[in-house]
């Protein structure tokens, strides 16, 4: 087993973690300015980032299950493997709590939407339709 290409597989993961967190960052934000439709391109650039880093995980397992028995694996290499992967550990709680944030956050926009139906369903109030963006309900009436 070469051990170069563990740590590269390893680094792989870090760098996919690395953007994976920058965008969730950046759908907490979109979620805070209410954005669903640009957030729905992030989940799909974000399940991409989850397909590579799900067969990355795969080819590890197989390769450092491997290892544990290669007697050419030096402890200062296990020491490297281990560091690398406290910080993707140290990465992946990142997102978790964000995710944890995030989620928080879509559930308070869908309460507010589910008042304000609520709301408007009490309210026995017609909904208006405008005709044109830049008509009133009014104006379109008659």
């Amino acid at each position: 087993m070469d051990s170069t290409q563990i740590l590269k597989a390893l680094e792989r993961e870090r760098t996919l973690l690395e953007g994976f967190i920058c965008l969730s960052q950046e759908q907490l934000l979109l979620l805070e300015d209410e954005n669903i439709d640009a957030v729905d391109s992030l989940l799909e650039k974000r399940a991409d980032l989850m397909m590579e880093l799900t067969a990355i995980e795969a080819t590890l397992g197989t390769w450092i299950a491997q290892i544990r028995t290669d007697r050419a694996i030096t402890p200062q290499m296990v020491r490297e493997f281990r560091d690398v992967n406290d910080e993707i550990v140290c990465m992946a709680n990142h997102i978790m709590e964000i995710d944890d944030q995030t989620h928080a956050r879509l559930d308070m926009i869908r309460e507010r939407a589910t008042r304000k139906q609520e709301n408007w369903h009490r309210s026995g109030q017609p909904l208006h339709l405008c005709l044109s963006p830049w008509e009133s309900p009014r104006r379109s009436r008659g």
